[in-house]
């Protein structure tokens, strides 16, 4: 089986390829990343003959050409992507770009590679509940048929996403599958994001000299911890985005969530709760954390997809808080 990677440096990408290195028989990966990308994620692969790294960008539809005329794949997994929400409000045209121009270039290049029966995978377009944006109290859990307020660059440009990924199923018969993950966690998740952040900084904290001190204090700078979030460990991501592959329906949209809802502030309290000394933490707002917008209640129902699957997560916060602590006492 051969399965192209989009996006293998990042968080997802790198853990759906230790997912299918180790469940797959057979498997072969071809995983492509952009020119000078970070290798933190996967520097574990380097050796690995299962693992063909090939550099491409998915505003250069050469280089995507060329990567599937090389992968020939059976599979594609499309993770690539500016993934995250805060960066967009910087970087707009580049979020819009890189994730509607980026995908449809990829299955442009799909659809002639299907054309010219080089290959005609089954296609995992990976969106985000960011495009539900705040859903209405009386709407939670958030279903599919939720409607759509993308509140910020990011999500816009996941909805764009979507509707492409759609399209070439309709016009081209490509077969796509549509995910939208909520929150999900765990080790090698990048400190842009919140839990990520925590998890950092309590670390930080924790090797300096003179941590624990009697009489010494540790600022944990955070933005809105009211908000809710439903979390997922990523490992039970990964395995249900293979499931997916085995047996969801191509053109169709669908939630996947975990079981845990807390609030921000919540999920804060459990890492430092698990700090080597969680009594020397106080909390500070930083302003610049706070995002002018933010989506404050994402509670998912993922029944669609859990019927269609049979899968359901098998780990929680806990685990989630113990990976992330534990992935940055080894890196820092």
């Amino acid at each position: 089986m051969r399965v192209l990677i989009t996006g293998i440096t990042g968080f997802v990408g790198s853990h759906m390829a230790d997912y299918l290195l180790k469940n797959v028989l057979g498997v072969k990966v071809f995983a492509t990343r952009r020119w000078r990308s970070r290798d933190d994620n996967i520097k574990h692969f380097y050796g690995d003959d299962r693992v063909k790294f090939i550099e491409a960008d998915l505003t250069d539809r050469g280089s995507l050409h060329g990567a599937i005329k090389m992968s020939k794949p059976d599979i594609v997994y499309h993770f690539a992507a500016q993934s995250f929400p805060e960066t967009s409000f910087i970087t707009p045209v580049m979020t819009l770009t890189t994730n509607i121009i980026g995908t449809t270039n990829l299955m442009e290049e799909l659809r002639i590679a299907k054309d010219n029966e080089v290959c005609d995978p089954v296609i995992v377009s990976v969106s985000s509940s960011e495009v539900y944006g705040n859903a209405l109290k009386d709407e939670v859990p958030i279903k599919e048929t939720n409607p759509i307020r993308a509140a910020n660059p990011y999500s816009i440009s996941k909805v764009g996403h979507d509707l492409m990924s759609q399209y070439y199923h309709k016009a081209y018969g490509l077969k796509v599958i549509i995910t939208r993950m909520f929150s999900h966690e765990g080790a090698r998740r990048g400190k842009q994001f919140a839990l990520s952040s925590f998890a950092h900084q309590i670390v930080q904290h924790e090797k300096k000299k003179d941590f624990g001190k009697e009489g010494s204090w540790y600022e944990i700078y955070h933005g809105n911890l009211d908000s809710v979030r439903t979390y997922n460990h990523i490992e039970d991501a990964v395995h249900a985005y293979w499931l997916a592959i085995e047996h969801c329906d191509y053109g169709e949209m669908y939630n996947i969530g975990g079981d845990y809802t807390c609030t921000v502030g919540d999920a804060l309290d459990m890492l430092i709760s698990k700090s080597r000394k969680p009594d020397v933490f106080i909390k500070l707002v930083d302003p610049d954390r706070i995002r002018p917008t933010d989506i404050t209640l994402q509670i998912p129902d993922s029944s669609k997809f859990r019927e269609k699957t049979g899968w359901k997560p098998t780990k929680g916060l806990e685990e989630i808080c113990d990976d992330l602590l534990n992935h940055w006492r080894k890196v820092l």
